[in-house]
């Protein structure tokens, strides 16, 4: 008898558990989306890849065990599908780390280009803009050759 009633109240437990899945379903559904920004698309890129890739390289973990124990062909198939979604989840967010270091990187050069073009601009500037008109007359007449010339009368 006391068998019956551990079986009776394992099935009433798992029929309470099932009965609140549509519950846990109808919250997830009811999640509002926000403008997608830049900014947003980054966070939630890095934020659900890293979280996708610790899931996997836990289930992977729990998998090989199973594998070692007592492998069987489906559980061979997941633990190889599974090695593979968790790399290339990896390379995935590898590739969007690399290239915005490219781009902050390629930003940055810009910016300094920029900023030496203009530095050599206002040098030249100053070079030339340097004497005021007085010491250009000066020199002109300090460089300047005389040149003797007499009038002679000819009649």
């Amino acid at each position: 008898m006391s068998d019956d009633s551990t079986v009776d109240n394992t099935v009433n437990s798992i029929l309470n558990q099932l009965k609140d899945v549509p519950k846990v379903a109808k919250a997830i559904q009811k999640v509002e989306t926000d403008e997608l920004t830049k900014e947003k698309l980054e966070s939630f890129l890095l934020q659900h890849t890293s979280r996708l890739i610790e899931n996997a390289t836990e289930s992977v973990e729990y998998i090989k065990d199973n594998v070692q124990s007592a492998p069987t062909p489906e559980d061979v198939t997941a633990l190889a599908e599974l090695i593979r979604s968790a790399s290339t989840s990896i390379d995935i967010l590898n590739k969007l780390l690399i290239n915005k270091s490219k781009n902050d990187t390629s930003v940055k050069i810009k910016e300094m280009d920029i900023k030496n073009r203009k530095e050599e601009l206002d040098t030249k500037v100053t070079l030339t803009l340097t004497a005021t008109r007085e010491e250009m007359m000066k020199r002109l007449m300090n460089d300047a050759n005389v040149i003797d010339v007499s009038v002679e009368n000819v009649d």
